[in-house]
């Protein structure tokens, strides 16, 4: 490959004291070996691309596969996928140099730590069941709407729908209440973000500590066996720290491509 067709791709970045090798292979090419660029106490890890090519399903699956490598032996700042740059240089010039001591903190700050997820999702016919039996006024509106004919309960149906909405949140927030209480004792940090599904329970990041995944990961276990048949639980990790890194001292160096 030629300068001229040179590109290099961003993954994330580990402590330059890091040695181990990757050996997943990188984005682009079926040869795209990972290695390291390093500076001032830190290192991108990188792999060769043809400049211009396009990231594919493939690729953002190749991506994820080096950082969850790295993660499995070292602390990783990830980078968004898709980051390429105008070759070695401009990694050392334009991303790493210019926040290397923000880059050595978060490195420093998150030592020793990985992300594990926790996402809940209700079985909906359950759910909905237990709405209609607790909620008197979700109850009523719908033996009205069944009653009448459909087209008298236009408005009937709109309002079912929100207090069959309010209901699901309020649920959402008392269960995300519970899995942060039984969890966060066990975790550095957590981070609760809204469910991206319909049928979504609780969806938190919690960042742990490497020697406590397993006290953290037999607590799960309890807890999905508290929650099975109104909630089914899925639980992945360890990952690198996509939840806790810092996206602006990251990521605004990553709007290439």
């Amino acid at each position: 490959m030629t300068d001229v067709d040179h590109a290099t791709y961003v993954y994330g970045v580990v402590p330059a004291s890091d040695r181990t090798d990757i050996e997943a292979r990188g984005v682009g090419r079926e040869d795209a070996r990972v290695r390291r660029i390093t500076i001032d106490g830190v290192a991108a890890l990188v792999s060769d691309i043809r400049r211009g090519a396009l990231v594919a399903a493939g690729d953002v699956r190749a991506h994820w596969s080096v950082l969850e490598e790295a993660a499995a032996r070292a602390t990783v700042l990830p980078v968004r996928v898709g980051t390429v740059m105008d070759g070695d240089t401009a990694v050392v010039e334009e991303f790493l140099a210019p926040r290397a001591d923000r880059l050595s903190t978060l490195l420093a700050e998150l030592d020793g730590t990985v992300q594990l997820n926790i996402k809940g999702f209700y079985d909906e016919e359950r759910l909905l069941r237990e709405i209609v039996q607790e909620a008197p006024a979700v109850a009523r509106m719908r033996d009205r709407v069944r009653r009448l004919p459909s087209a008298a309960t236009y408005y009937d149906r709109i309002q079912l729908g929100e207090l069959v909405s309010g209901e699901i949140d309020g649920r959402r927030a008392r269960d995300t209440e519970l899995v942060l209480r039984r969890l966060e004792p066990l975790a550095e940090a957590a981070r609760a973000e809204p469910p991206t599904t319909t049928n979504g329970a609780v969806n938190v990041a919690f960042l742990v500590r490497r020697d406590r995944v397993h006290d953290f990961s037999g607590a799960v276990e309890r807890l999905a066996a508290e929650l099975e048949g109104r909630i089914g639980i899925r639980y992945v990790g360890p990952l690198p720290p996509y939840s806790f890194a810092d996206g602006e001292a990251i990521a605004e160096g990553a709007a290439w491509g």
